[in-house]
């Protein structure tokens, strides 16, 4: 896979090398829009410390508050001090931060500081309320309008002017942005072209790509297949092989003396060991034609009953000591599938049953129909299942901790699931650590069409 990575990362490279050039001028492009699109909201903008106008006519406004307050028809020595503090602040005010600046670029920075310190000459507080000292500021403060009122023309003046400059820049800002998004998209309509042709390029050669780790995969699967074929062999096969070396050498050594019993004792034991390598063979023959998609079936309505008698009968013939019971409920039990891998399934789970069960204890089993599926439950009385195996239960090769130590493959409910499954249907399982298990296998019901036609 590393040397097909390599390749890939080179030519994917060279096939958009050339993009990054006009990304780099796509990018540059959005970010002079964003740039001057920031530029221009922020000097939109307007600071309240800024507004001249605003200040200027706060000061006003408080003015003509103070020369009301100190009129001679209506003093109130209160309203007087707060009017005086207020006008005293918009004063101070305007020679503070920008305000001073905006002021003293105007030329009246100089007139404002003088009209501050005439009125703190005039501070009630420190003067004492006297009516001579009210006289004196309802004199100053209409002394001073037309000193303020002069400051707040020049104001607005200069606001209109710097405005419609402003007014100027903006647009001309505008326009530039317009030009800078009209090019980010012919740029991007570019970035599109070039994507578009090398994306196909690109799939053309991913296939290829695809291909070729598709073949290794295969490849390593049968690689792996082999080994645990040969894992299997030194392990598995070893018994049976010895079992029809042992029977053969103790006939061997008997020589003449060899009797019709003892040739059907060992016949039993070569035989049986025989079915067993024949059955392990079987098995992994499937396994492999699963996993390389060539395991052909033949579906049509079997039924179900039937096909577990002859199983019942095979396994009974095996195991003449062991108590084997079929049941089946009334009505029709044909399911639809394959006939030879259906039996399969159920043979392996009834020799499961009887492998790890006592001799004493019988397997039973029970053919029914339950909504649009027939199945067939095999029950046993052996140990049952232990909770850490249950979820592993039909995974390959694995093997509970209880039957480690004995026969086994850990391959036969692996393939009996992937066979259910394959004709549409599962194996299913209930378990009671210590008392027993019921496998079931589930096919879906044969329709009615293909029942009449079988």
């Amino acid at each position: 896979m590393t040397q097909h990575s390599a390749p890939s990362q080179q030519s994917t490279w060279a096939l958009y090398a050339p993009f990054v050039p006009v990304l780099l001028v796509f990018l540059g492009s959005l970010v002079f829009a964003l740039a001057k699109s920031s530029a221009l909201e922020r000097d939109m903008r307007i600071a309240v410390t800024q507004n001249m106008l605003w200040v200027v006519s706060q000061t006003q406004m408080e003015l003509m508050a103070l020369t009301l307050a100190t009129s001679p028809s209506d003093r109130d020595a209160g309203r007087i001090a707060q009017r005086f503090d207020l006008t005293l602040s918009r004063l101070n005010l305007l020679q503070q931060g920008p305000q001073a600046r905006y002021l003293e670029d105007l030329g009246h920075l100089e007139t404002v500081q003088g009209m501050t310190a005439a009125l703190l000459a005039l501070d009630p507080q420190e003067n004492g309320n006297r009516p001579e000292l009210y006289a004196d500021l309802f004199s100053l403060s209409e002394s001073l309008h037309p000193e303020v009122n002069r400051i707040a023309n020049d104001v607005m003046t200069t606001d209109w002017d710097k405005a419609a400059a402003r007014l100027d820049a903006y647009r001309a800002t505008q326009r530039l942005i317009i030009l800078a998004v009209a090019f980010a998209f012919l740029v991007a309509l570019a970035i599109s072209w070039i994507m578009l042709r090398n994306q196909r390029k690109l799939h053309l050669t991913e296939l290829r790509h695809l291909r070729a780790s598709s073949l290794l995969e295969q490849e390593r699967d049968i690689s792996s297949m082999y080994r645990d074929f040969a894992a299997l062999v030194s392990h598995q096969l070893r018994t049976p092989l010895s079992l029809i070396d042992s029977a053969m050498h103790r006939l061997a050594r008997k020589g003449d003396d060899v009797t019709a019993k003892d040739v059907t004792e060992r016949r039993v034991i070569i035989g049986d060991a025989i079915g067993r390598l024949t059955r392990l063979v079987d098995t992994v023959l499937l396994l492999a034609k699963l996993d390389n998609d060539q395991l052909e079936a033949r579906f049509s309505p079997i039924a179900m009953n039937a096909v577990a008698q002859g199983i019942v009968d095979e396994a009974q013939a095996r195991h003449p000591q062991r108590v084997l019971r079929l049941s089946s409920t009334d009505g029709p039990l044909m399911a639809r599938g394959d006939l030879h891998l259906a039996g399969h399934i159920i043979d392996n789970l009834v020799s499961n049953a009887i492998r790890y069960s006592d001799a004493d204890k019988p397997v039973e089993l029970h053919v029914f129909a339950q909504g649009f599926e027939v199945a067939c439950a095999v029950t046993d009385l052996g140990q049952g299942v232990a909770p850490c195996d249950q979820p592993h239960l039909f995974n390959r090769y694995y093997r509970g901790h209880a039957q480690k130590a004995g026969d086994g493959t850990g391959l036969g409910l692996a393939l009996a699931q992937e066979l259910a499954r394959f004709q549409d249907g599962r194996i299913s399982f209930e378990t009671w650590p210590g008392k027993g298990s019921v496998f079931t296998l589930w096919l879906p019901v044969a329709r009615q069409a293909e029942q009449v036609a079988s």
